[in-house]
Parts: structure tokens; sequence; C-alpha cells
């Protein structure tokens, strides 16, 4: 399966990211630039934590990290999609760039807000999923210029690397330390809540 739902915390989130950056396959790029920036590629693990302690635009704590990954050699040179921006309605700006390619897959990465943590995941589009929206999303390129044997090579490495951290699961998905830490703390994982779901450790998978 080309998507990976699991609950983690930044202490999670560091050893994903330390594993991608020794691997080396992929170039990390956020999914959409701040208004008037270009488009930024991180290459570091720190790099990317880093973007927890700094605030949307609107001031609002980040509590996700919203990353688009290229698989070296899977698809043409990777260029970010300019965007227009009516400057009457974005406070000036008249543009910003967005990560866009049927061949990019998803890192979302969250941590803790104040009541809840939220899922992180990651996804990509299929052979046949791509194809499928060719037609409607001229900006994403097109599908037969994909790789999507390597791409595919790559997510499922990627996918097996986090469910081998994983020490509990709920409702099918995956907790790693840190989100399996936060529920013995009372938090939330949305849409699972205290009290009403019951969670699976790994200790019992073994008996």
């Amino acid at each position: 399966m080309p998507n990976c739902d699991f609950y983690g915390t930044i202490t999670d989130h560091e050893p994903i990211l330390d594993f991608l950056y020794s691997n080396g396959e992929c170039d990390i790029y956020e999914l959409g630039s701040e208004p008037s920036r270009e488009l930024r590629q991180f290459r570091s693990t720190q790099e990317v934590l880093r973007l927890f302690d700094n605030p949307y635009p609107n001031g609002k704590q980040r509590h996700t990290v919203h990353l688009q990954l290229y698989v070296k050699g899977a698809g043409p040179e990777f260029k970010p999609t300019r965007i227009d921006l009516d400057p009457d309605l974005c406070n000036g700006h008249t543009y910003r760039y967005s990560a866009n390619g049927k061949g990019l897959v998803q890192l979302y990465l969250s941590t803790l807000d104040e009541i809840s943590l939220r899922s992180s995941h990651t996804n990509h589009f299929s052979q046949k999923g791509a194809e499928r929206w060719s037609d409607e999303s001229e900006n994403l390129g097109d599908a037969s210029s994909w790789d999507f044997k390597a791409i595919t090579s790559f997510s499922s490495k990627l996918n097996r690397f986090i469910r081998k951290m994983k020490v509990a699961k709920i409702g099918g998905r995956v907790l790693l330390p840190g989100g399996l830490e936060a529920w013995d703390h009372g938090v939330s994982l949305p849409p699972f809540r205290q009290g009403t779901t019951k969670i699976e450790r790994l200790e019992l998978e073994r008996k």
C-alpha cells in the first residue's frame, strides 16, 4: 500500500527524517511556499524539525509540516509551480510556489497541540491513479513521465521503516513511541478519543 498513517511526535519524526537523508534516494521539499517566497528544499533533519518552531504567517502555532518527496531519477526534473495570487485578497502578495507532480510522495508530519495529536502520513499516486487524474490536473504533469515502480519501491522502504518503529496500533493505524506516550498521558488521537477506543500494544501482539 502506498500510504501509511501513524501517530508520532517530533522525537519519532527525527529518525524517520534521518533515514531519508542517510538513504539519499529523495529530495525533500515543502508542499507550498509562503506568499512571495521561493519554495524551500530542506537539506537536513534539523532544518525540517525547526519548522515546528515557526508559526504560520497568521501567527498560529504550527503543528503539522507538509513535505513532498521527489524520488531521484523517477521522473522529470523537479520544478516548483508558480501560483499567482490576488494582491487585494492576499495582503499585497502576488505569488507563491507549490510542489506539484504526480510522482511526488507526500510526507505529512504532525506533533502535539494543546489537546490532541493528529496522525502523520505518507501517500502517493499509483500508476492507475495518476492516469485517472491526467485530464483533470494538468498542473501535476503527465503520468507517463514518472517511473511508478521506482516510486513505489521507495515508498515501501519508507513505510516499512515507519512500521518497524511501532509500539502499538489503534484502529489499524500505527503508534510510534511518542504517540503511545501521548495517549498514555490522556491525549486524544483524532478521530480516536480517550475512553471510547482501545489500543493494541505491541507486547499483546506477540502473545
